[in-house]
């Protein structure tokens, strides 16, 4: 999955923890919706939805990452412009 986080929705901070696990079913419902998949494919848009867990994992991946790779990584980036 290279795009795992292409298109994250959030919401804002100190959101009860109830609410959050409501809109994280509600809009893993709607991924699964067919009116919506079948929408989604007429539009010719890829969906490959991710829970919040996975999203959370890769965040902290990218957290830890040492900080000699991000260097590298922004001098890559920078190098291409």
């Amino acid at each position: 999955m290279p795009f795992l986080t292409s298109l994250p929705y959030v919401a804002p901070p100190n959101l009860p923890a109830d609410r959050a696990r409501a809109l994280q079913t509600a809009f893993a419902a709607m991924t699964r919706d067919e009116a919506f998949i079948a929408d989604a494919r007429k539009r010719r848009v890829e969906l490959s939805p991710s829970d919040g867990d996975q999203i959370m994992a890769v965040l902290r991946r990218s957290a830890a990452m040492p900080k000699k790779v991000i260097e590298q990584f922004n001098a890559t980036l920078e190098a291409q412009n």
